[in-house]
């Protein structure tokens, strides 16, 4: 069953302050993603905007966030009224949207596997196709190509449990869950292996895609013992990809 994360908005935010999240996560999106200054972002499962201001903050402009939840899209949007940064909120499918615009760049983070086909998935990467600017990139956060039964070990080290419901095949659904201050957060979505990803990818039309290692911040490695990182950093159930048009 697809998650409504109208219902669970709230307690998604908690998941914000995972160090996974906070240090490795957002530093490798932001190593990947490289200098937005003066070039326009389109920023897809926007969720409440948290990607989408930092960012806005980096110089990019203009900057358009979409989501599916209009409750996403109302917490983003009463974040830029309490801190207006010039950031326009939609609520929208990727994959039913089209053309809204010609971005220099495109951001996902968690996005593709939330499809459930391969045609859904070939959809949403259509859909960021054709809303780039010729030579334009797409930078995004997804779900490890990679997985093996030791990455699901793992991560219970970082309070996250995360359960396929089926062999680990293109598709699978994967129940996931995470801790938080005040409970946990637990949603679905499909796991997605690279060759799958390279298919769509060639079939929408880009000439590259990159995968990049997962990285830890200086501050994360400041924070931690080596010991609290090793068997993330052996066995990330995260992956950073980029495209180009």
């Amino acid at each position: 069953m697809a998650t409504n994360y109208d219902d669970i908005a709230d307690e998604y935010l908690q998941t914000k302050v995972n160090p996974i999240k906070k240090y490795s996560e957002e530093f490798t999106f932001f190593q990947a993603l490289g200098d937005v200054r003066q070039q326009s972002v389109l920023d897809l499962a926007c969720g409440d905007g948290y990607y989408t201001r930092a960012v806005r903050r980096q110089g990019a402009a203009p900057v358009v966030g979409i989501d599916l939840s209009p409750e996403m899209i109302r917490q983003a949007e009463a974040a830029e009224a309490a801190g207006p940064l010039g950031i326009t909120y939609r609520v929208g499918d990727v994959a039913q949207m089209g053309a809204v615009g010609a971005f220099d760049v495109v951001t996902a983070v968690y996005l593709l596997q939330y499809a459930a086909t391969e045609s859904e998935l070939q959809g949403m990467v259509n859909a960021i196709y054709a809303n780039l600017k010729p030579g334009g990139r797409v930078v995004m956060v997804t779900g490890q190509p990679d997985l093996t039964e030791a990455h699901l070990a793992a991560q219970r080290h970082y309070e996250v449990i995360i359960e396929p419901q089926g062999p680990l095949a293109d598709g699978v659904s994967i129940d996931t869950t995470i801790f938080v201050p005040e409970g946990a957060v637990k949603f679905t979505n499909h796991h997605w292996t690279k060759a799958a990803y390279a298919r769509v990818f060639r079939q929408a039309g880009f000439h590259s895609v990159v995968w990049y290692p997962m990285q830890i911040s200086a501050e994360g490695l400041a924070l931690y013992p080596p010991e609290y990182w090793q068997p993330y950093q052996q066995y990330p159930a995260i992956a950073v990809v980029a495209g180009r048009r």
